[in-house]
């Protein structure tokens, strides 16, 4: 999510895989956005300044991919054991793309289709969403009115498998307003989602979502 200031104006919310607002009235067109790469890189700092286009998303696996030893100490990381697949990677870029897809056509049911039964989400604001209904309910409205026709814009995702059946997935996105092709200093934001896969399906059980401020 990212907070839009304008002096005195209320504050406009940004959900990045979760919730924004904007001013009523404004609208967005839909665009492409930028192309999904993987790459094992640390991302570069927000800036200060407004980006010039789009950069590429980037995919950051931060569980090394190390073979076990039966003699390491428990607490060796050198040594953890390899938890996760291919298959995995692959389902969360699933779940990346569904997010993206059913937010620029407005679907709230879409985007909540993803998160458990039971899941919280709490947006920028500090907005409390229990169980994938109340979420769905929720995101329909703002849809309706302040997100209508906008975008999610991913621009880095980390994830580190804490066990076989749950990950942590860091990334840092915005959304997009108008014809915005990237993502503004002030409406960048980082979003902390808990993974856990049951019966072999992975979704989202836990969305919390944090404005970047520019260092002053």
């Amino acid at each position: 999510m990212g907070i839009r200031r304008h002096g005195r104006k209320a504050i406009l919310l940004v959900i990045a895989g979760g919730l924004g607002l904007t001013a009523p009235g404004t609208t967005a067109a839909l665009a492409t956005t930028a192309p999904f790469t993987t790459a094992l890189a640390t991302a570069a700092p927000a800036s200060t300044t407004p980006l010039a286009a789009a950069p590429a998303f980037t995919a950051v696996l931060t569980t090394a991919p190390l073979t076990a030893s039966a003699t390491a100490p428990d607490d060796d990381i050198r040594f953890a054991p390899v938890w996760y697949t291919p298959a995995d990677l692959a389902a969360f870029a699933e779940i990346r793309r569904r997010q993206e897809t059913a937010w620029a056509h407005g679907d709230a049911k879409g985007y909540a289709s993803i998160y458990t039964p039971d899941a919280d989400l709490v947006n920028i604001l500090g907005e409390h969403l229990h169980s994938r209904q109340t979420i769905t309910t929720k995101l329909q409205q703002y849809f309706n009115t302040q997100l209508k026709n906008t975008r999610l814009l991913e621009m880095d995702e980390r994830i580190r498998f804490v066990s076989p059946t749950m990950a942590i997935i860091v990334r840092k996105s915005c959304v997009l307003y108008n014809k915005e092709t990237a993502c503004r200093p002030d409406t960048l934001s980082i979003n902390t989602n808990v993974a856990v896969k049951n019966s072999g399906l992975w979704q989202i059980a836990s969305f919390q979502n944090t404005l970047i401020r520019p260092h002053r």
